[in-house]
């Protein structure tokens, strides 16, 4: 039986001894390789126009996956995996959540500066998002800041109502987020919308990768491509990390720059 492009792409990590075999990993690959196929099959540009006379209803979107699990158990690299196999009909944005969250309130500022804004933002918002990525892949999701929660339900019920697909990365089982949070029956309502539109995969296994050289960790993080190949330094004081950054940093020019924060507020730091 041929491998789907997923499944050997992390044939091939584990060939070459970038990854070491693992049963949860494999499970959720090919589940992962299932969500690819039933995207295709749902997919506007890659669908046979029916006949004329023929009245077809489109078919639906199919439950995205809200993967969750201790650190180090593969899920970023997993899901950049994901991300980077997608066919190219199939548009999608692979991204850190705490970074979309500031493009959200970016947008939201812009919005509302807007003359001719009026009634509730998130909804067209919503729908310019899924109009760029049908598919959000997401990583380290979760929920720390009542203005993000307060906003959730509507910019993913607009997001979902278009028909968008989201695949996310947490630490914490949905049922964990914005766990004692201020005013968190606000957010319970987008909780359970997240359950019914995303599989809740829990990724098991009890060996961190990343502290043994397994391979099979959390890798570069969003966008990655799976962090394959990278080096990872470990300081065991604060000397050896100085020494580390001077000889990285030696001869170049030191420049300032300013971070884009929420809204229109930007923090200037310097760096090379």
């Amino acid at each position: 039986m041929t491998k789907r492009a997923l499944e050997a792409a992390y044939q091939s990590l584990i060939t070459r001894s970038r990854l070491r075999p693992d049963p949860h990993q494999e499970a959720l690959i090919t589940r992962l390789a299932n969500l690819q196929d039933e995207l295709l099959a749902t997919n506007p540009g890659s669908l046979p126009k029916p006949l004329p006379l023929l009245h077809q209803d489109p078919k639906p979107p199919p439950r995205g996956l809200y993967i969750y699990g201790s650190v180090g158990t593969g899920k970023t690299r997993l899901c950049d995996l994901f991300a980077s196999t997608l066919p190219p009909t199939i548009s999608h944005r692979r991204t850190h959540f705490h970074a979309f969250m500031n493009d959200i309130h970016h947008r939201l500022h812009l919005a509302r500066q807007s003359p001719t804004y009026s009634g509730d933002p998130l909804i067209p918002i919503g729908k310019a998002i899924f109009a760029e990525s049908r598919v959000l892949c997401f990583d380290e999701f979760q929920l720390t800041d009542i203005a993000d929660a307060m906003i959730m339900r509507r910019l993913f019920g607009a997001i979902w109502q278009a028909g968008g697909v989201m695949v996310s990365t947490s630490n914490r089982h949905p049922d964990g987020l914005y766990e004692n949070g201020l005013n968190r029956d606000v957010v319970l309502p987008f909780i359970r919308d997240l359950q019914r539109r995303c599989e809740v995969w829990e990724v098991g296994g009890r060996e961190d990768y990343r502290m043994s050289g397994g391979g099979g960790g959390g890798g570069g993080g969003a966008g990655s491509q799976g962090g394959v190949g990278r080096r990872e330094t470990f300081f065991v004081d604060e000397r050896a990390f100085e020494r580390s950054l001077g000889e990285a940093v030696q001869g170049k020019e030191v420049q300032r720059r300013e971070i884009p924060v929420y809204g229109s507020r930007k923090l200037e730091v310097e760096g090379v």
